[in-house]
């Protein structure tokens, strides 16, 4: 398998894989450095395995070498070009976003307990903009909880509160930062592969 969708966002590209292959067969054409390779061998999920090395495969596709890319203290990835990049999967799909400018990415796969989980991650305000329908409720909430990975990403603060400090607005594609005098607007695209829900802010 390869990229199987590429989007263009103002300064940015994002790359979506769909996993589809085994382990053996991400890993046959990749040659990772020594602290990829710990990395890959303290993961325990097969999963988690899988989405490491898809990722590590857009990047070669990419011409990205693996030494470009690191990690700060929160774990948010950098590129040593200068240019951004982030980074997320979800059981069968993973995606990379690079971008002149700053960027976040995230993909979730629609699932009922997104419901039970609502009152952590959103407003009152959200909440009551939810749709009846189940169905359309779950594919909502996704979507505020993917927006909200998106900007947390971007902005690399562990102190951000989902439900107090992030605004979602589903409709307009718009969302916004407030935390203390730190106060910023963002806009995102999303699109849906299967049961999946993918958000590129910027």
């Amino acid at each position: 398998m390869a990229v199987v969708k590429e989007i263009i966002v103002d300064s940015g590209t994002l790359y979506v894989w769909h996993i589809t292959e085994s382990l053996e067969e991400l890993r046959a054409s990749l040659q990772l450095s020594a602290v990829s390779e710990e990395r890959l061998t303290k993961m325990k999920s097969e999963n988690h395995q899988k989405a490491f090395l898809a990722v590590r495969q857009v990047l070669r596709q990419l011409n990205i070498a693996e030494a470009d890319l690191c990690y700060d203290t929160n774990g948010k990835p950098n590129l040593c070009t200068g240019k951004h990049i982030s980074i997320s999967h979800s059981f069968d799909y993973a995606i990379v976003a690079i971008s002149k400018e700053n960027i976040g990415v995230d993909v979730e796969l629609i699932r009922d307990k997104i419901i039970r989980l609502s009152n952590k991650f959103c407003n009152e305000k959200e909440l009551a903009l939810a749709p009846v329908l189940l169905e359309d409720k779950k594919e909502y909430l996704t979507e505020i909880w993917s927006v909200k990975e998106a900007l947390f990403k971007m902005c690399n603060s562990r102190s951000l509160s989902f439900a107090q400090d992030m605004d979602v607005d589903v409709k307009q594609k718009q969302a916004k930062i407030s935390q203390g005098d730190f106060k910023i607007n963002m806009h995102y695209h999303t699109f849906r592969l299967e049961n999946y829900v993918f958000v590129v802010s910027y």
